[in-house]
C-alpha cells in the first residue's frame, strides 16, 4: 500500500510537472512567435517596455549609415548607449550606394547581419527587392506626409537643401547670382564647379531646372548653361566646396548649404546662396526585413526620430528634418529668413528620375 500511494504521488507530480512545462513551453513559443514585423509595427500600450525587455536580451544592433563618423555618428551613438546601456550600436559607415549594394549583396547569400540603414534614394530600391521591413513609431505623429513613407516604409531623420557655395574673396556681395539666369552671365564662365554625384549633384541641379522651367524652358536654359564650361569633379560635394574655399573656383553648383556654414564657422572665406526653388532632398531610415535585432533597432529609430535624438543631429550641424527642431543657424532650412520656395525631391522621384537626369548631364555637359 505504501508502495501504491508512492507511486500515486510520483503519478500526481510528473502531471503537475507536464503541465508546468508545457506552460512554460508555450510561454517561450509566444516569445518566440514576436517577428520582426510584429516587433516593428506594435502599438500596445506597453510598447516601450516591451522594446526595452527585448533590446536586453538582443544587446546590440549593426546601422549601416551614411552619417559622417565623428560630426554626428558617434555623438548619436554615445547618447543612445548612455540612455540604454545594455545595447551596443555597432556600425559601417559609407556613401548610399555602397551600403545599398553590400545590404543587397548579405541577403542574396542570406546572410542578416543588418538591421538599420539609411541613405538616399538607395532605400527605394532596396524595398522594391523586399529587403525593407515596415514599421511604426510614435515619434513620427509630429511630422509632415512627405517625410514618412505613407506605409510606413522609410521615414527621414535629416534634410538638405542644395544651393550656391561661393568664395567671397572671388565674388563680390552684388554679384553673387540670385537666379538661374545669373548664372550664364559671361564673368562666370569657366569659375564654377559641381559634383558628379547622381543622387545629390549635377544631375540633381538638372532635374530641379526642368521641374521649375518645364521640359521646353528647361531644356532651353540648360544648353546655355553648358556653355559656361562648368567644371566637373567625382570628388564628395563637401570635398568640391573646398576646392571652392581654396579659391580654385569661385562658385560651387548644387552644394549642401550647412557645408558653407561650416567652413565660415572655421573662418572660411564662403558663403552660400539660394536660387529658388531649390532642390530640397533628404536622407531617409529604414529596418531590415530580417533585422536580428528589432527591438534594440526600434528603440534607436524612436530615439533618432524624437527631439532629443533630433536635437543631436541640430548640434552636429545636420538640418534636423522634425519640424520643432531648427536648424544650428535657422535660415539654413526653408522658411527660416533665407529662402523659402523649394522643391521637394522625394526618394521615389529620384529613384525614377535619377538615370534619365544623369543622361541628361553626360549628353550634354560631357563634350
Amino acid at each position: 500500500m505504501e508502495n501504491l500511494a508512492c507511486y500515486g504521488r510520483c503519478r500526481q507530480q510528473l502531471r503537475r510537472g507536464f503541465w508546468v512545462m508545457l506552460i512554460l513551453l508555450g510561454a517561450a513559443n509566444c516569445a518566440a512567435a514576436a517577428t520582426v514585423e510584429e516587433v516593428a509595427l506594435t502599438k500596445a500600450a506597453n510598447r516601450q517596455a516591451l522594446l526595452e525587455e527585448g533590446a536586453k536580451k538582443e544587446g546590440k544592433i549593426l546601422w549601416y549609415t551614411t552619417l559622417i563618423v565623428n560630426q554626428a555618428l558617434k555623438p548619436i551613438k554615445e547618447a543612445f548607449e548612455k540612455r540604454y546601456p545594455y545595447v551596443q550600436v555597432e556600425y559601417h559607415r559609407a556613401d548610399s550606394e555602397a551600403l545599398a549594394q553590400r545590404m543587397l549583396a548579405e541577403y542574396q547569400a542570406k546572410r542578416y547581419d543588418v538591421d538599420i540603414l539609411d541613405g538616399t534614394s538607395t532605400i527605394v530600391m532596396l524595398k522594391k527587392a523586399g529587403y525593407i521591413q515596415r514599421f511604426s513609431t510614435p515619434q513620427l505623429r509630429d511630422y509632415p506626409a512627405r517625410l514618412k513613407e505613407p506605409q510606413g516604409f522609410w521615414a527621414v531623420p535629416n534634410l538638405y537643401f542644395m544651393t550656391l557655395g561661393y568664395n567671397t574673396k572671388l565674388v563680390a556681395a552684388n554679384e553673387v547670382p540670385k537666379t538661374l539666369n545669373d548664372l550664364l552671365q559671361p564673368k562666370w564662365k569657366g569659375k564654377m564647379i559641381w559634383p558628379t554625384s547622381g543622387g545629390s549633384g549635377a544631375p540633381v541641379f538638372i532635374g530641379n531646372v526642368l521641374i521649375t522651367l518645364g521640359e521646353q524652358k528647361g531644356m532651353a536654359y540648360l544648353k546655355q548653361l553648358a556653355a559656361q564650361s562648368v567644371a566637373k569633379s567625382t570628388a564628395s560635394a563637401r570635398a568640391v566646396m573646398d576646392m571652392v574655399v581654396a579659391g580654385e573656383y569661385a562658385i560651387g553648383i548644387n552644394m549642401f548649404n550647412y557645408h558653407a556654414v561650416i567652413s565660415r564657422a572655421a573662418g572660411a572665406p564662403v558663403d552660400w546662396q539660394a536660387i529658388e526653388p531649390v532642390p530640397a532632398l533628404v536622407k531617409t531610415l529604414g529596418l531590415a526585413k530580417n533585422s536580428p535585432h528589432p527591438h534594440a533597432s526600434m528603440l534607436f529609430i524612436d530615439f533618432l526620430l524624437s527631439k532629443d535624438g533630433q536635437k543631436i543631429l541640430q548640434e552636429a550641424d545636420y538640418l534636423p528634418a522634425h519640424p520643432d527642431v531648427p536648424a544650428k543657424s535657422a535660415d539654413l532650412k526653408a522658411g527660416g529668413g533665407r529662402f523659402a520656395k523649394f522643391n521637394f525631391i522625394s526618394p521615389e522621384m529620384l529613384y525614377d528620375k535619377e538615370e534619365k537626369w544623369i543622361e541628361l548631364f553626360e549628353k550634354m555637359f560631357f563634350k
